[in-house]
């Protein structure tokens, strides 16, 4: 670590303990003592910048309703001058069901109507089709 660097963070850590010494004067007293600043006077430190998530794809499949809702969403924050891609809305509400406490949170996945499962006669279709091939190449293997 250069010495600028640790110049730099010492500066930061003293005016975090001024800052809070300042918003907690009750127990200012109780905090232990600072060091000593024996370096260069600080310069101003560049705000750190946030770096990007990496994006991971992923398929799902909606309701009928649930995507004419997502439009309808789209087209509001359009229309209010922030247009808003899908991922971005499912994303927003995910941050917004976070916020939420476990009950609220349940309550609502509680108030989504029932879907249909179609995983389940997809993979007896891809088992039939396996089967199919199988006896296919078992009957080709007795010709």
């Amino acid at each position: 670590m250069s010495t600028h660097t640790r110049s730099a963070l010492r500066a930061s850590l003293k005016q975090e303990d001024v800052a809070l010494d300042e918003r907690l004067p009750e127990i200012a007293g109780t905090r232990p003592p600072t060091r000593p600043e024996t370096e260069a006077p600080p310069l101003p430190a560049e705000p750190a910048k946030a770096k990007p998530e990496k994006r991971k794809r992923e398929s799902f499949a909606l309701v009928a309703s649930d995507l004419r809702r997502l439009d309808a969403l789209r087209s509001t924050m359009k229309a209010a001058g922030r247009p808003a891609r899908k991922s971005e809305l499912v994303r927003a509400g995910l941050a917004a069901l976070a916020a939420l406490d476990h009950a609220e949170t349940i309550a609502l996945l509680d108030a989504l109507p029932p879907l249909k499962r179609t995983a389940a006669k997809d993979d007896e279709k891809a088992r039939a089709g396996k089967k199919k091939s199988s006896q296919r190449k078992a009957a080709a293997r007795k010709r």
